[in-house]
């Protein structure tokens, strides 16, 4: 079974002992409802405009407001799309958080989901990588990462399934449980593209 290779250290414990100490304070802080709704839209919006452009999409903060608020805006169709998956896929966590244990079909069809009408290959899709890939830097073509080989995605993805739903990765903090899921997903890289946006 997948095993995280992680330590604790003092910066790590103390992060996460902040964290914990503002999620007391938002839990128990008396907002308006409107309030709440509010913040947790804006939330969604800085989260998907961050998580798209690591990847490259060039939308601006305002633009991707516009989009999460249901305004057509004139940019690149791929562009705009990738954030429209985004936003949808942060709509539906709650609803895969139910999902246990989480498995590889939950997996691909965040997948699908976060690529819908973005790929050069629709079948790419909500599927498992069937080529090779590098993540390559764009300006010199240089290869900063090669993944695993394809014949072992599927063996990967399920060892980390495997530990994922497992009582030893519940006992985790989730703060870190979700940092372990996003590194090892993007290290098996198991898609075509899209690793990012869907871990």
């Amino acid at each position: 079974m997948f095993k995280p290779n992680f330590r604790y250290t003092h910066k790590i414990v103390n992060n996460l002992t902040a964290i914990s100490a503002a999620r007391t304070l938002i839990l128990n802080a008396p907002l308006i409802p409107k309030w709440e709704v509010s913040l947790r839209r804006e939330a969604l919006i800085k989260s998907a405009h961050s998580s798209t452009a690591i990847e490259g999409n060039p939308l601006t903060l305002e633009q991707v407001t516009d989009l999460a608020a249901g305004r057509d805006i004139m940019v690149r169709r791929k562009d705009k799309q990738e954030v429209l998956n985004y936003l949808e896929a942060l709509d539906r966590i709650p609803a895969f958080a139910k999902r246990a244990p989480f498995a590889k079909a939950d997996l691909l069809e965040v997948h699908k989901i976060v690529t819908k009408e973005t790929l050069d290959n629709p079948a790419d899709e909500g599927t498992f990588r069937n080529q090779q890939v590098a993540v390559v830097n764009r300006a010199t073509g240089e290869i900063i990462f090669m993944p695993p080989p394809t014949d072992q995605v599927a063996a990967l993805v399920d060892e980390y399934l495997e530990w994922f739903n497992s009582q030893e990765a519940k006992e985790i903090d989730p703060v870190l449980t979700a940092g372990v899921t996003h590194y090892e997903l993007v290290r098996i890289h198991p898609f075509v593209d899209g690793n990012g946006r869907t871990a």
